[in-house]
Formats: structure tokens, C-alpha cells, sequence
């Protein structure tokens, strides 16, 4: 494995959304983060450091042909599973998930509100990843949580008897049109061992 420095970084936002802010829901639409309050899951490609494209050719079925290529990002409802002591967690946490357009550079640490009415973002953890899987329906990575901010919050913290415990994830694709905007994933958040 890379060391930690070395490795791309990730940060997940708490997005409280703005008055009128409203997501467009994939066509089978099961109202996926489009609640007062959502996730956002922003994934730096690797190789990228500048904020532009991701020199590995594996990443173009995730990169987005819009003006503003960068962070792969997905949205899920909030996870309140992860605000419990490693120790208290269930083995493994499955839940709908957005794939959404990539988002700037900026975002892997801003806080504040992102203007014209779309609401406010806080960061919820940060950290970097390693990247263990990735197709044109997948995507898995090994996380590294480097910072928690939000107050009393254990997550993804490693102590106890998960400390040498890495976090993963992996956005699976569920459904859709691959050519919606907004495509219907499933996230899976589980434990994973070092070997």
C-alpha cells in the first residue's frame, strides 16, 4: 500500500439544502438524498492533484463532460449507524445513492454556503483513500479517516478492536439510464482488516 500522503484525499459533506433547492430524482426516483438534509461524498481522482482529470484511462466512465471536472462525488441520505462506536456498528451498512456530477476542487475542504439558494455544507469527515475496485458499475475504496469534525462523533475513528480496521466503501450501480444526470447507486460502508 501507498503511504497515507501519497494517497488521493476524500471528504464527506453534511449538504442542509437551501429553500426551493430541489434535485432531479433518477426516472424510477425514490427521492434518494432529497431530504432538508443529505450526504455528499466527494472523491478526488487518482493522480489528481490540481483539480483537473484523472491521468488513470480505468476513471473516464466516471468523469463527466461538464466545465467543472473534478471530485467524483455521490449524495446518500444522512447514516446514523456511523455516529455509533465502532464496537456498537453493524457489520455492514447498505443505502441508496446518487451518482451526481463532479464537483470542484474546492469542496474537499469548504464549509459554508455554497450561494444561490442551494443551502449550506459542513464537513462531516476527511481523510485519504485507496482505491481497491473500479469499473463503469463500481466503485470501491479503502478509507482512511484522517478527521472527524463533527462534535461527540466517533465516525470512522479507529480504536479499540477495530483499530486495524480500515473503512470501505464501495457505490455500486443499481439501475437507470446511464445518460441521467443523476444515476440510482447503491453505497455499501463496511469494515475491512488489514492483511
Amino acid at each position: 500500500m501507498q503511504s497515507l500522503e501519497t494517497l488521493p484525499r476524500f471528504t464527506i459533506l453534511i449538504h442542509t439544502v437551501g429553500q426551493g433547492f430541489a434535485r432531479r430524482q433518477p426516472s424510477a426516483g425514490r427521492g434518494i438524498a432529497a431530504g432538508p438534509v443529505h450526504w455528499d461524498w466527494l472523491f478526488q481522482p487518482p493522480g489528481d492533484r490540481s483539480g483537473g482529470p484523472a491521468d488513470d484511462s480505468r476513471a473516464d466512465h466516471l468523469k463527466k463532460t461538464t466545465p467543472i471536472a473534478g471530485l467524483w462525488t455521490w449524495a446518500t441520505d444522512p447514516l446514523p449507524e456511523l455516529d455509533k462506536p465502532p464496537s456498537d456498528r453493524v457489520d455492514r451498512i447498505t443505502t441508496p445513492a446518487l451518482r451526481l456530477a463532479d464537483h470542484r476542487e474546492r469542496y474537499l475542504d469548504f464549509e459554508g454556503d455554497i450561494g444561490a439558494g442551494r443551502g449550506l455544507v459542513r464537513q462531516l469527515a476527511t481523510g485519504r483513500y485507496e482505491l481497491k475496485r473500479q469499473t463503469a458499475a463500481c466503485f470501491e475504496a479503502r478509507l482512511r479517516w484522517t478527521r472527524s469534525t463533527t462534535e461527540g462523533s466517533t465516525t470512522g475513528m479507529r480504536q479499540g478492536r477495530d483499530a486495524d480496521a480500515w473503512m470501505v466503501i464501495r457505490f455500486s450501480q443499481s439501475d437507470g439510464d446511464a445518460a441521467e444526470q443523476n444515476q440510482t447507486w447503491t453505497a455499501t460502508l463496511f469494515s475491512e482488516r488489514d492483511t
